[in-house]
C-alpha cells in the first residue's frame, strides 16, 4: 500500500490548503473583502497588467467558469473592470482598477507575516533548492 505521507506531493498539497486558509485569515484580519482566490487573481494581474479572460483561467489553473466568476465578485467590488481589444470585441481583457491598484501595498503587506511564518527556519540555498524542485515537477507535468 502506497504510504501517502512519504511522497512530497501530498506535502505540496496540504501547504497549499494551509497557505489558502492562512491567506483568508489575513485578508479577513486586515480588514480586506477579498478571498485567497480573489487574491490570487489580482496577484496575476497586478503583476502582468491588463490580462485577457482565457489567459487567466491558463495561469491560474481554474476553468472560465470558476475565473468568470471571481471576475463578477471583483468588478462587485471595484477592483478590476472588463474591457474588450479592438477590431475583435469577443475577446474580453480583464484590468485592475484604480481601487485595485491603490490596495496593493496593503494588501502586500497583510501577506508577508504569511510568507515569513512558512519559510521560518529555512535558509535561503534551501529555499532556492525547493522552489527549483518544484518548478521542474510543475514543468513535469505540463509536457
Amino acid at each position: 500500500m502506497l504510504d501517502f505521507e512519504s511522497k512530497i506531493q501530498h506535502w505540496i498539497n496540504r501547504l497549499s490548503f494551509r497557505l489558502r486558509a492562512e491567506a483568508q485569515q489575513n485578508l479577513r484580519q486586515s480588514g480586506f473583502d477579498l478571498s485567497a482566490e480573489e487574491w490570487a487573481l489580482m496577484m496575476v494581474l497586478w503583476k502582468k497588467g491588463p490580462t485577457p479572460m482565457a489567459q487567466l483561467a491558463e495561469i491560474t489553473l481554474r476553468d472560465r467558469t470558476t475565473v468568470t466568476r471571481l471576475v463578477d465578485r471583483l468588478i462587485v467590488k471595484k477592483l478590476v473592470q472588463r474591457g474588450s481589444v479592438k477590431p475583435d470585441r469577443r475577446k474580453v481583457i480583464i484590468s485592475v482598477t484604480a481601487k485595485g491598484d491603490n490596495i496593493k501595498p496593503a494588501v502586500m503587506a497583510a501577506m508577508l507575516p504569511l510568507i515569513k511564518k512558512s519559510n521560518a527556519g529555512i535558509s535561503e540555498p534551501e529555499l532556492a533548492q525547493a522552489m527549483d524542485v518544484l518548478m521542474r515537477m510543475a514543468k513535469n507535468l505540463d509536457a
